[in-house]
C-alpha cells in the first residue's frame, strides 16, 4: 500500500522535475544564443579647452563681443550631455549650423547645462545669461525638472534608480544555477520598475509641492524675460527610457507643461515626435544602462530646434543656413532644399 502511494506521488513529481529540467535547459540554450557581448562606443577620453573652468563648453567672455548673436542654453543633463564630448551636445551642434554663412557676424550658443539641475536651480542661470547680454535663451526641459533639491547639483547623482535587476548574495547564487528563476525574477522586477518609473514622473506633476516649485520657477523665468526684454523659449524632451509611440504614457505631462508655458507667454517646442518609433538603443548614450540621449538624439534635437527657431522668427537672417540639401551622397550637384521650408521636407 505504501509503495503504491509512493508511486502515485513519485511519477508526477518525476514528470514535474523532468519538465523543469527541460525548461531550464531551454532557457540556458536560448540565453547562450541571445547573450550579447559587452561593447562600448563611448570616447576613450573626454577633451576640454585648456582655459575652460568647466566641462560644459568653450570658455567665453561674459562681455559679449560686437557683431555677436548670443544664445544661452539652460537645462540639466540633457543639455550637458554626460558620456559625450561637449562638442556633440545639441547646443554646440546648433552653434555649428549658425556659423556656416559668409558673414562678419558670429553666433555663440553657450551651454549652461548642469546635470541633475531642477528648474528652481536654473532661475539664477537665467539672470546670469541676461546679465551677460544673451539675445535668446533656450530652456531645455526634462520631465524630472520639478524635483526639489536644496543644493545646486554639479553632476548626475543617482544612476541606480530604476536600473536593471542585479541579484546579491544568496539570490545571485541561486540565479547563477537556475536560469528559469533568474528569468522569472527579472521579468517581475523589470515590470515593476517600469511602472515605478512612469509613476515617479507622473507624481512630480501631481504632487502639489513639486508642481508648485516648478510653476513658481517658471513664473520667475518668465518675469525675468519680460523685465529685461529678453526672448526666452522652451524645448521639451521626452524620456529616453520609454518608447515614444501611441502608447507613450506621459503625454499628459507634456501637455500640462505646454499649457503652463502658454499661460506664461513662453514659446515652447515639444520635440518628442522626431524620436517616434526609433528603438531606444539607438538613442540612449549607454543602452539599457544610462537613458540619457546620445549623439544621434542630440543631432536630431539640434536640427529640429534650428528649424523651429527659424519658423518663429527667433534667428536673424545672417544666421539662417543659406546652403541646405536634401541628400549628401555626392560632393556636388545635390538637390537643394526649398528655402521657404525650414525643415527641408
Amino acid at each position: 500500500m505504501v509503495r503504491k502511494h509512493l508511486t502515485v506521488i513519485a511519477v508526477p513529481l518525476f514528470g514535474l522535475l523532468a519538465g523543469l529540467l527541460v525548461v531550464e535547459l531551454g532557457f540556458r540554450l536560448i540565453e547562450g544564443r541571445l547573450e550579447k557581448k559587452v561593447w562600448s562606443d563611448r570616447p576613450t577620453f573626454y577633451f576640454a579647452p585648456e582655459k575652460s573652468h568647466t566641462l560644459q563648453d568653450y570658455p567665453y567672455n561674459a562681455k559679449k563681443a560686437p557683431n555677436t548673436f548670443r544664445i544661452a542654453v539652460i537645462g540639466d543633463s540633457f543639455a550637458f550631455a554626460p558620456h559625450m564630448q561637449f562638442t556633440d551636445a545639441f547646443p554646440k551642434k546648433i552653434e555649428q549650423m549658425l556659423n556656416l554663412n559668409d558673414t562678419s557676424k558670429r553666433a555663440e550658443v553657450i551651454n549652461f547645462g548642469v546635470s541633475a539641475a531642477s528648474t528652481a536651480h536654473e532661475v539664477p542661470l537665467v539672470r546670469q545669461a541676461i546679465k551677460e547680454e544673451a539675445d535668446l535663451i533656450i530652456m531645455q526641459i526634462t520631465l524630472n525638472d520639478p524635483e526639489i533639491k536644496h543644493r545646486m547639483p554639479v553632476g548626475v547623482t543617482d544612476t541606480s534608480r530604476f536600473a536593471p535587476y542585479e541579484p546579491q548574495g544568496a539570490a545571485a547564487w541561486v540565479m547563477r544555477r537556475l536560469h528559469i528563476v533568474k528569468f522569472i525574477v527579472k521579468r517581475i522586477h523589470n515590470s515593476q520598475s517600469r511602472r515605478d518609473y512612469i509613476e515617479y514622473f507622473k507624481s512630480l506633476y501631481e504632487n502639489p509641492k513639486s508642481w508648485m516649485s516648478f510653476k513658481n520657477a517658471w513664473r520667475q523665468i518668465s518675469a525675468e524675460g519680460r523685465k529685461s526684454n529678453t526672448r526666452i523659449v522652451a524645448v521639451i524632451f521626452p524620456l529616453f527610457g520609454l518608447p515614444f509611440d501611441e502608447h507613450y504614457p506621459l503625454s499628459a505631462v507634456h501637455e500640462k507643461i505646454l499649457k503652463l508655458l502658454k499661460a506664461l507667454g513662453i514659446e515652447a517646442l515639444d520635440i518628442s515626435e522626431i524620436y517616434e518609433r526609433i528603438p531606444l538603443e539607438h538613442l540612449q548614450v549607454l543602452p539599457n544602462i544610462d537613458r540619457h540621449p546620445n549623439e544621434i538624439a542630440h543631432r536630431m534635437a539640434a536640427e529640429r530646434i534650428y528649424s523651429w527657431l527659424v519658423e518663429i522668427g527667433a534667428l536673424p537672417s545672417e544666421f539662417q543656413i543659406k546652403k541646405r540639401f536634401k541628400q549628401r551622397t555626392r560632393i556636388i550637384f545635390e538637390e537643394p532644399c526649398d528655402p521657404l521650408k525650414p525643415d527641408c521636407s
